[in-house]
């Protein structure tokens, strides 16, 4: 196949960038993949091809319903039959989506992990075969699939439901030991790894060194200046480690505000109006970015320290893609490594592991049908809480156990669970905490190096260490940028 004229007759480009033909190659003969390219580098297009070339439904899995609406649109302009399915649908607009689907219309399905397991939407892909799996912003599996977005863990689980279809899974970053997480609970087969770098010669990286909370409230003040004043000329995003100190930050400085704890409709209209309004500045939690395709953020500033290099990398990523000059400021005090320490936590033991299905088992004989049960049912007759049940629930799904049957159901697959399983589960939590204590002392290492931090970062994500041809933007090597410049 000529994938060059596929590429010109579908969407109109008349060459491939950098590491796209190689994967759209892999993709076609059927083999999972996992690409890995910098940000605004082009892995949508990617997926988007091969789900065009392809027979059956392209199934992608989006974290963000921003995201989703993003990629969406750009399909239909490539009159790609598409539809959206996600909780900002209506009642009536999913019926519709459904009919289109159930009908042979629609060639790209884009959802979330969260509506794959609440809903019966793989019952009525299986019906219309699915050709291709995409798992976007892959590595939200390792960094939120323990943690913030446990449904990641049953995606295995979904893709084996649909007759196992090549999966493709896209990030912008991946260390090596994010690539094996990201392996290994995507249950990947031997996959094709396309990697094209991790070079932005347009960010300029520093760290500003803080000794109390008063003076990183100064330093950011003056981070965010512009002649003397904080009125905007350009966006920026200032990433906060707590909802506390988004919400103290945006009283005292002023500016728009992002996190979990606001309501749908306070996070909707603080997007939109850093999308489409006057520059201003957003302070979040990592809540907001993923997916924010906004291309003249000059400034992103960290006020307190990412998790990982991972989601350091993730968060700059959202600065100058617009190609223009744009700085990321990390404003580093050692006293914010405790609040980071207290979250690299979660060891779940195998006790509540084995408690959690002795509960499915009992469920499924009093309330069961077809050997399904609602976890609202559920939750009365365990000694755990819902959230744990279902916690509980997702890691034994990822060893094939237990599996979502949608629409808040859980399928019992193993009646029998040896406590060596259990033990083997409770293990695999410790190491993943014991991995965000490395994550963290890799930060911080990264905080106080003397040495260039775009070569802290190759070296970290396993990156040919070649020069750059553009002059090092960082704080150690010296360049003195103006923002926008």
């Amino acid at each position: 196949m000529n994938l060059s004229s596929q590429l010109q007759r579908h969407f109109g480009f008349t060459e491939f960038r950098p590491g796209q033909k190689e994967a759209c190659q892999a993709i076609v003969e059927g083999r999972d993949t996992v690409v890995l390219m910098p940000t605004g580098a082009g892995k949508s297009l990617c997926y988007q091809l091969t789900g065009v070339i392809r027979d059956g439904v392209t199934l992608v899995v989006s974290p963000l319903i921003s995201l989703a609406k993003d990629q969406a649109e750009a399909l239909r302009e490539h009159n790609q039959p598409t539809v959206v399915l996600n909780s900002t649908r209506t009642a009536k607009q999913i019926e519709k989506a459904r009919q289109r689907i159930s009908a042979g219309g629609v060639k790209f399905v884009l959802t979330t992990p969260e509506r794959l397991q609440k809903t019966d939407i793989c019952e009525l892909l299986c019906e219309v075969g699915v050709g291709l799996m995409v798992v976007d912003e892959a590595h939200c599996v390792s960094q939120w699939g323990h943690d913030f977005r446990p449904d990641y863990l049953c995606l295995p689980a979904v893709r084996q439901r649909l007759g196992n279809p090549p999966l493709v899974a896209l990030t912008a970053t991946a260390s090596t030991r994010t690539l094996d997480e990201i392996r290994m609970s995507l249950r990947l087969s031997q996959p094709e790894v396309i990697r094209t770098g991790i070079d932005r010669p347009n960010l300029a990286l520093e760290v500003r060194r803080c000794y109390s909370a008063e003076d990183k409230l100064a330093q950011l003040r003056q981070a965010l200046e512009v002649e003397g004043v904080l009125e905007r000329t350009e966006p920026a995003i200032v990433y906060c480690g707590t909802t506390k100190t988004v919400d103290q930050l945006s009283h005292a400085l002023g500016g728009l505000r992002y996190h979990g704890r606001m309501r749908k409709a306070e996070r909707e209209a603080a997007q939109e109006a850093f999308m489409d309004g006057p520059p201003a500045v957003m302070y979040a939690t990592n809540a907001f970015g993923l997916g924010i395709d906004k291309c003249d953020i000059r400034q992103v500033i960290h006020v307190e320290l990412p998790g990982s290099l991972e989601a350091y990398y993730q968060e700059i990523g959202r600065a100058g893609r617009d190609g223009k000059r744009s700085r990321c400021t990390l404003l580093y005090d050692p006293n914010d490594i405790d609040l980071r320490k207290m979250f690299a936590g979660g060891m779940v033991e195998a006790s509540k592991i084995m408690t959690a299905h002795h509960t499915l088992v009992r469920g499924v004989e009093e309330f069961g049908e077809a050997e399904t049960v609602a976890l609202s049912k559920l939750t009365p007759i365990s000694p755990l809480g819902r959230g744990a049940l279902k916690s509980c629930f997702q890691l034994l799904s990822s060893r094939g156990i237990v599996a979502p049957a949608g629409r808040g159901r859980w399928r019992l697959i193993d009646r029998d669970m040896d406590h060596a399983v259990a033990d083997r589960l409770e293990e695999s939590t410790r190491v993943r905490s014991e991995d965000r204590q490395v994550a963290l002392r890799e930060m911080v290492e990264f905080a106080e190096a003397s040495c260039c931090r775009w070569e802290i970062l190759r070296e970290h994500f396993g990156v040919n260490a070649a020069v750059s041809d553009v002059h090092c933007l960082c704080d150690h090597c010296g360049a003195q940028v103006a923002v926008g410049a």
